[in-house]
């Protein structure tokens, strides 16, 4: 699970910027390959919330960044994908917790690759496991 934060013409506030409020926005959205349209789409839905989005489609995380810096919508990106920690952005919160979005590896079990794949996860996985760090 990371952390997501919106980039965005009011980004340079450090405040967190709460669900509710993100409603108000205007959103630039990725194509929906990696999976971040569909998750914010699908937030917005869960919360039965209209999406307001910006007419064109970027194609990477950097090119959010890029549209979001002169104005022309904001974009919900996790923390780990801004291309520099330096850039301003706000997290984004519901009631007060932190929007989280978490990643999985999906592929055709009728790939030539798959068992390949399955092996790289299976070995993702477990250095996850053994390198996760609790903290009450």
């Amino acid at each position: 699970m990371e952390p997501v934060v919106v980039v965005g013409p009011d980004a340079a506030v450090k405040e967190p910027l709460d669900l509710a409020q993100a409603g108000e926005e205007c959103f630039i959205l990725v194509a929906d390959t990696c999976g971040l349209t569909t998750f914010t789409t699908q937030l917005f839905e869960a919360h039965q919330m209209p999406l307001r989005t910006y007419a064109g489609e970027a194609v990477s995380f950097q090119v959010l960044e890029d549209w979001a810096k002169p104005g022309l919508g904001s974009a919900m990106v996790p923390r780990s994908k801004l291309t520099s920690p330096d850039v301003p952005h706000r997290p984004l919160v519901n009631e007060g917790r932190e929007v989280q979005i978490s990643f999985e590896a999906v592929w055709s079990a009728d790939s030539p690759l798959a068992a390949d794949l399955l092996r790289l996860a299976d070995s993702l996985a477990a250095t996850r496991c053994t390198n996760t760090v609790s903290v009450s």
